[in-house]
């Protein structure tokens, strides 16, 4: 199945020309991607899914049922041309998530599906192609489940490092955020797993700064009011990519419009771990520094409240904004809910094996450490003023990042903030803020994966 043809134009077609009832299809392809996707238990299909691009610069995406899978993938290579024949032409159901490519049609293949490996002087096919929106129009992309989109843009900010973080049911997941722009608009990139752990190997690589990425089948949402693009089992990325698109973005990067984004580019370290002797004979070059700590923590200090009551500033940013009555009574509703609501405020005295050290958790590390909000302690009866469930962070062993403020160094002061933290300390990685940690993380393409398999 894997020998090569050579072909003539007069016998072939595109996939541009698909439609179903017809069977005898003959068009030569690249393999763009082959990605299979896993179940809700993370057990992998036996099916796959290919991205495949014909001379026309048409793609398509292809299902290989369970059932052939494992005699086709052993015969087919990515990056390699095929001329494949008879395939099924299926309409999408409108049930069907996260589709690779902007059409409404998908090809099967069967037991009768043949493929051939082309020779690549027989047939003229790009190693890639891109079907790209603007960063600025990724908003109302966001709103949609059905379609996957292509994104290219300069990398403004980057963490050449990854973060385990833990997601919103529980499990623990590595990530790698950056921002991509245009040099008009920007938007976050949050990678997870495999993915994240691919773009932190090839990062560690000789690369050409500034780095330009396009992210292929990516997944647009929005998440706290922001757009971000993160990825499923069928998005890959390009760094500094022999295209077109890049060689046209480098040149923009010459425009003024990308002067303020062009200082982000530098490699950043990632935060180093200290013991607390060292983190207290820090210098003023650490100011507005994040370092790490394992300690313990041996108590809480009675002379704070282990809570507060914010003053919310949100409404005077509003004071000259017209508004309709029923935004002004939305408005007051969750104005109202946000000053009444507790926070935690923990000031703690926490050790290692070379001295202590006072570290006041706020609201967030707090909630991550506890696992509960604040306000859910307020009518707790105790007998010291304490809530039983918060005194059982004490005497355990955590991973704490903590943020060196100008107090810290100029005016000694004791108390270091912690802006992050989590039990235990086999961390090898930085951990990240804990209010991203419950952002949506990776999925799998199911529809892809479920479909009834071709007899």
């Amino acid at each position: 199945m894997s020998t090569s043809a050579k072909i003539t134009t007069t016998t072939y077609e595109s996939f541009k020309d698909l439609r179903t009832g017809k069977y005898d299809w003959r068009v030569p392809a690249r393999i763009l991607n082959l990605w299979r996707g896993h179940t809700k238990t993370g057990e992998p299909f036996k099916s796959f899914n290919l991205l495949l691009l014909d001379n026309k610069r048409s793609r398509i995406h292809a299902f290989v049922p369970g059932e052939i899978a494992s005699a086709v993938e052993p015969c087919l290579e990515m990056g390699t041309v095929y001329l494949f024949k008879n395939f099924t032409v299926r309409e999408y159901k409108k049930e069907d998530r996260f589709r690779c490519i902007h059409r409404t049609i998908q090809i099967v293949f069967s037991r009768d599906t043949k493929f051939q490996e082309l020779d690549e002087t027989q047939v003229r096919i790009d190693k890639a192609a891109f079907d790209f929106y603007d960063i600025g129009d990724l908003k109302q992309l966001s709103q949609q489940t059905t379609y996957l989109t292509d994104v290219i843009g300069v990398v403004e900010e980057i963490e050449l490092y990854l973060n385990n973080v833990r997601n919103r049911l529980g499990s623990m997941q590595t990530q790698m955020k950056f921002h991509l722009t245009d040099g008009r608009q920007s938007v976050k990139v949050t990678l997870w797993d495999e993915l994240a752990e691919l773009l932190d190997v090839t990062l560690k690589e000789d690369l050409e700064y500034p780095l330009i990425i396009i992210i292929g089948c990516g997944r647009v949402t929005e998440w706290q009011n922001t757009v971000q693009i993160s990825n499923v089992a069928a998005t890959t990325f390009y760094i500094n990519y022999a295209h077109h698109s890049v060689t046209q973005m480098r040149k923009m990067l010459k425009q003024p419009e990308f002067a303020e984004y062009q200082k982000s580019f530098n490699r950043r370290s990632p935060p180093q771990l200290y013991t607390i002797e060292e983190i207290k004979n820090l210098g003023n070059d650490s100011i507005e520094a994040e370092v790490l700590c394992k300690v313990r923590i041996e108590q809480l200090t009675k002379e704070e409240t282990w809570w507060d009551v914010p003053h919310p500033q949100i409404w005077k940013d509003y004071s000259n904004t017209y508004f309709t009555y029923y935004e002004i009574v939305s408005f007051m509703f969750k104005f109202e809910l946000t000053l009444y609501m507790n926070r935690y405020k923990l000031l703690i005295v926490a050790s290692d094996g070379t001295g202590t050290i006072d570290i006041l958790l706020g609201n967030l590390p707090s909630q991550k450490c506890i696992g509960k909000k604040a306000q859910d302690f307020v009518n707790e009866d105790s007998e010291d003023c304490w809530p039983d469930s918060l005194k059982s962070i004490e005497k355990k062993d955590y991973t704490m990042k903590l943020v060196i403020k100008l107090e810290n160094i100029k005016h000694k002061s004791p108390i270091y903030s912690a802006k992050d933290i989590i039990e235990g300390h086999n961390f090898e990685y930085p951990i990240k803020h804990c209010e991203q940690s419950y952002e949506e993380a990776s999925g799998s393409t199911y529809h892809l994966d479920s479909m009834s398999e071709t007899n």
